[in-house]
């Protein structure tokens, strides 16, 4: 019978000798300072204990006193490759280049380290130079599967799908039983919109390895794409019984269980989104300890902000809670809505975003501090614990809001309303994104003025519908949302309504309650839920949702027969 404790001692006895190596070479060193099998034990130790800085000094110092070892340099850039990887899963991608440039240096000819540069090159979506990167990878061996996978996923982060495709067809063709080569094929179709195919890649990348983490988290999203909450839950938790710490897998799973409003659950495991590279936010430091729940009776708490300006919005109806259970509440927020929050919310010390923090912010007495979305956790953990009231919890600035009906009440008689039909979000922004001539119907309903309330360059779409319907959208150039936050919320607060795709719009409508109706596609963000017709965060917004991917016809017209509706009332 196997002893049970084999394993536990098996490791016991290699941490000892490691620490009698790491002693003896030491010793080497200290008797002979340029000894470098000394040296190179030392960088071996190190970097079986993935202290890679230190490995990378100790190979670079052998080989600097041995360069024709050919041994010292291989484990110089073996080093180098760790410690970037580590960089990039962390978000430093700045770092993790730096390591890779240092490696090509030494070996201009390496492959995988010019694959590994295309690769963390389009994780910092330096998308061209990624391509670049593979490229020359390809130059210096033609023949590497490694680098055409490389250059597939420079193509599908530069939208190139249909090439991507052929490329990672071509690889797992080639590559039959490799996992990662069926599962970036996967990525590709997912890109594209064929959830269905990438699923398939995904299913059998894991049946050669299953034990594929990666695999299991991409059919985890590609099971979500088609709002298969079960089986995209069932893989997301298969990929954390791989690698309990999986960051991406539980940032994932956060987003499956929220939108089954699956609260209290989908907040636990959101907080893993720090650890998340693609995650837009980082954490901020401060000296108070996280509040975790604790009571706040005669305690002060810092709260700051995190994602985006939309984010902020939307997940700052949760700051009531928090100044009715408190002594007191600090903001810090993005500067743009700093002057909004100080109206809207009386009780609370409101201060822009700084690096390093506001020092006002040092000098008040504070007892916890805590990112703004785990206020979440909560509360938030059940829908009745969302909003009731339809009025809204923002306030836009009263005489800016009372000028600007003003000046729309020169367009004429009739409902003013705000519309939106671009999402800017770079990775899904075409999928939230109704193309203009899908809403002539709607421009073709008597009785409303409408109100561009879309920022950027979009003289051409306005000149489409003029021709298309002969009417006139009205630009307010007046109204910059990107630089002016009081004005784009004074010009939201003056409309009698708001029909938007899902982009930062619909929350500040939301948060003033102006009656609002979201268009969204048929993979909707996790903050819809599944299948609901209203919107838990905002009680002034209606949902409108696309049945079929791409058609976008059907839920156009309803909106339209549901305007005149209103109009004729």
């Amino acid at each position: 019978m196997p002893n049970k404790n084999n394993g536990l001692g098996n490791q016991l006895d290699l941490d000892i000798k490691i620490v009698e190596l790491k002693s003896r070479a030491r010793e080497i060193l200290v008797a002979e300072p340029k000894n470098t099998d000394a040296l190179n034990s030392l960088g071996l130790v190190s970097m079986h204990l993935e202290i890679f800085d230190e490995a990378i000094n100790f190979f670079e110092q052998a080989h600097n006193i041995a360069p024709h070892r050919q041994d010292y340099i291989d484990n110089f850039i073996q080093a180098l490759e760790f410690s970037s990887k580590r960089m990039c899963d962390l978000g430093d991608f700045s770092a993790s280049i730096k390591m890779l440039e240092k490696g090509l240096l030494f070996r201009p000819d390496n492959v995988s380290l010019k694959c590994g540069l295309s690769f963390v090159l389009g994780r910092a979506n330096r998308n061209e130079e990624a391509l670049i990167a593979s490229e020359q990878a390809l130059l210096i061996d033609p023949k590497s599967t490694q680098a055409y996978e490389a250059q597939g996923l420079a193509l599908v982060s530069l939208g190139r799908i249909d090439e991507a495709i052929e490329i990672f067809k071509m690889v797992a063709e080639c590559e039959r039983v490799s996992a990662s080569a069926h599962s970036n094929l996967g990525l590709a179709y997912r890109a594209k919109g064929a959830a269905k195919d990438a699923i398939d890649c995904f299913e059998k990348a894991i049946s050669l390895d299953k034990n594929y983490k990666q695999a299991h988290n991409n059919l985890g999203v590609a099971s979500l794409d088609l709002n298969e909450l079960e089986n995209a839950e069932k893989a997301l938790k298969n990929a954390l019984a791989i690698d309990q710490d999986f960051a991406e897998a539980h940032f994932n799973l956060s987003r499956v269980l929220l939108m089954a409003e699956n609260f209290k659950a989908g907040w636990e495991h959101n907080e893993w989104r720090w650890l998340c590279s693609t995650f837009p936010s980082t954490w901020r430091e401060f000296p108070q300890q996280t509040w975790q729940g604790e009571d706040l009776t005669g305690k002060r708490i810092l709260v700051w902000s995190e994602q985006g300006i939309g984010d902020e919005v939307m997940f700052a109806n949760t700051l009531r809670d928090l100044v009715q259970n408190s002594a007191g509440v600090v903001l810090e927020c993005n500067e743009r809505l700093v002057s909004i929050f100080k109206r809207s919310f009386k009780n609370i010390s409101v201060f822009a975003r700084k690096d390093p923090p506001n020092p006002q912010i040092k000098n008040i007495n504070l007892d916890f501090q805590i990112p703004l979305a785990s206020i979440c956790k909560f509360y938030r953990k059940t829908d009745s614990e969302f909003p009731l009231e339809s009025g809204g919890y923002l306030r836009s600035n009263p005489k800016m809001t009372v000028k600007t009906r003003a000046r729309y009440s020169s367009l004429g008689d009739g409902i003013k309303v705000g519309i939106s039909w671009k999402s800017g979000n770079p990775i899904v922004g075409h999928e939230r994104s109704v193309p203009i001539d899908f809403w002539n119907g709607i421009f073709n309903v008597k009785g409303c003025h409408f109100i561009s309330l879309q920022y950027g360059d979009i003289s051409q779409d306005l000149e489409r519908v003029f021709n298309a319907t002969g009417i006139r959208i009205f630009q307010d150039n007046l109204v910059d949302p990107i630089t002016n936050a009081e004005a784009w919320f004074s010009q939201i607060g003056a409309l009698d309504h708001v029909i938007s795709v899902d982009n930062s719009t619909i929350q500040v409508s939301g948060s003033l309650g102006i009656p609002t109706w979201t268009i969204l596609s048929s993979v909707p963000e996790w903050r819809f839920g599944l299948d609901r017709s209203n919107h838990l965060w905002h009680p002034s917004v209606r949902v409108y949702r696309q049945k079929i991917r791409d058609e976008w016809g059907p839920v156009m017209k309803s909106i339209a027969s549901d305007l005149s509706s209103i109009v004729r009332s």
